[in-house]
């Protein structure tokens, strides 16, 4: 495979160079590293995180809260099912729908 690399200019306009400088800042690399990302993301057909996404919120959330019971709480946290509420201790309530924790 050539290694070699090639020197290009684009341009942009002011919302997509304003996209490129923010996801650059979050990442903490260059515009440059961004676009080659985002073009090598392209080539290998990998589908971007989509961050409304309840599954990558929930772990986002996991790390930035210290929850330990994601496991056996997740329709609560994906879902926000009140009926899912775990306890303080871990232990999750009964379900209002059969009362002894099954649905």
């Amino acid at each position: 495979m050539d290694k070699s690399k090639y020197r290009t200019q684009l341009y942009l306009d002011e919302t997509q160079y304003r996209f490129l400088k923010e996801t650059a800042a979050r990442y903490e690399t260059s515009i440059a590293g961004v676009v080659r990302d985002l073009i090598d993301r392209e080539i290998e057909g990998v589908e971007p995180v989509d961050e409304s996404d309840p599954l990558f919120r929930m772990t986002q959330d996991a790390v930035r809260t210290g929850r330990s019971d994601g496991s056996v709480a997740h329709d609560h946290y994906i879902y926000r099912e009140p009926d899912r509420e775990p306890l303080r201790n871990g232990a999750r309530r009964a379900s209002r729908k059969g009362g002894d924790g099954s649905s």
